[in-house]
């Protein structure tokens, strides 16, 4: 479908309609914003959607007390459980092919007039890494797909961080032809070997924050050389290892297979704090890092749905 949500509600109400011709879909209007009067719709399908859901949907808009709403993403950060964490609580989608479905699944959507993303609610971590396309394919090539994202997801990641971990403390796992040759690129850089990660992996950011601000033909061609240049004369330079050029691709890489945006940005923000604990701890600071996630996730709440939902 190519097919996408605008700026105009009563459009984009058209386009979910079109989708669900059922007299089940309910459109419940109002306003947020005292001054902006910002008109939302919530839909759901009766007899689907969860009455819970519903009804904590509708009392956390009705505590919104605020000027205006400009777009969907205020809305979500007033609704969202736990403002402090960095792992999104509320889906957003531009597609009303993911709304129809989403709803078709008990889910709950807000649209906001004035912008083009939907939010979807509850949402819980294996939404990141799901796509609507999915659903279009045959389930052994979708299957596939899921499983290639996860362990990318974890490349994305982890890769930096273990790279750190085991060149700097568990150099026993490395068989002694790699440790030669590693050692052999590493001769001559200046920095440990975490510093050179934290700044490759900076720069790769800034590039790719460059990218996106910079109008589309030019911000590409802008990644795409950028990338090359910088990595070619830090390595001439002396400044970081060629392996260490290969490792932030790969996760680069990674990171633009995780189909929501902002799953995504999570893994870009949560390979920070590992890397420090990998050159900190080495494996073993990896592995307290991963369990203080996995306790953190355990007691997040999206609408009163277990976060982790439905892996426990």
């Amino acid at each position: 479908p190519r097919e996408g949500l605008i700026e105009d509600l009563e459009t984009n109400l058209t386009l979910v309609r079109k989708r669900l011709k059922t007299p089940t879909l309910k459109i419940d209007c109002r306003s947020v914003g005292r001054r902006s009067n910002t008109q939302l719709a919530i839909l759901h399908l009766e007899g689907v959607a969860d009455p819970k859901v519903l009804a904590e949907v509708h009392s956390r808009l009705n505590k919104i007390d605020i000027d205006g709403i400009m777009d969907s993403g205020e809305l979500e950060q007033l609704i969202e459980d736990n403002t402090m964490t960095v792992f999104p609580q509320v889906g957003n989608t531009e597609r009303p092919d993911n709304i129809a479905a989403a709803l078709l699944n008990g889910r709950v959507a807000i649209l906001v007039d004035n912008s083009p993303f939907a939010l979807i609610v509850p949402n819980v971590l294996t939404d990141m890494l799901q796509s609507s396309d999915d659903y279009y394919e045959r389930f052994q090539f979708s299957s596939l797909i899921r499983i290639l994202r996860y362990v990318l997801a974890f490349v994305a990641l982890l890769s930096p961080a273990l790279y750190v971990a085991i060149t700097t403390f568990h150099h026993e796992m490395i068989p002694t032809d790699l440790l030669t040759n590693l050692v052999r690129a590493r001769a001559g850089v200046p920095f440990p070997t975490v510093i050179e990660a934290g700044l490759m992996e900076l720069a790769f950011e800034a590039l790719r924050e460059a990218g996106l601000r910079l109008p589309k033909a030019v911000g590409q061609a802008v990644s795409i050389v950028g990338a090359l240049i910088i990595g070619q004369a830090a390595v001439e330079a002396g400044l970081v290892s060629p392996i260490m050029v290969i490792v932030v691709a790969a996760t680069g890489i990674a990171s633009f297979t995780i189909p929501a945006f902002n799953g995504a940005v999570v893994t870009r923000m949560l390979k920070f704090p590992f890397l420090v604990a990998a050159g900190t701890l080495g494996l073993y600071g990896i592995s307290l890092a991963l369990a203080i996630i996995i306790i953190h996730l355990t007691s997040l709440r999206s609408f009163g749905v277990p976060y982790l939902s439905p892996l426990g």
